[in-house]
């Protein structure tokens, strides 16, 4: 079993905690149910489809963040699909609005 607050399991939050607005009832329950039992890969994966699919801009500094993650997953089978992913992200210098 890994750490529970690794780097990714923080990236995974954090991301989930921006993105979320975006989210149709369908892709929360798809998220938090990934998140929910650990599937931090899975979850970020899914999440960046939702966002690219939203066409929602994540911050800088969390696109970079997802960047360098990705580059612990270079050779493997689904790294093309997430960098294609990854790359359609429409970053932002600027947090979106607290939700109210």
């Amino acid at each position: 079993m890994s750490d529970p607050m690794s780097s990714e399991t923080v990236l995974a939050w954090a991301l989930a905690d921006t993105a979320s607005v975006c989210f149709t009832q369908e892709d929360r329950a798809r998220v938090f149910t990934a998140l929910g039992a650990g599937e931090w890969y899975s979850a970020i994966r899914c999440m960046l489809a939702i966002t690219v699919r939203a066409q929602y801009a994540l911050p800088d500094k969390l696109v970079v963040q997802l960047t360098t993650w990705l580059d612990s997953y270079t050779g493997s089978a689904d790294e093309p699909t997430m960098r294609s992913l990854l790359g359609r992200v429409r970053p932002h210098t600027r947090h979106p609005p607290a939700r109210g």
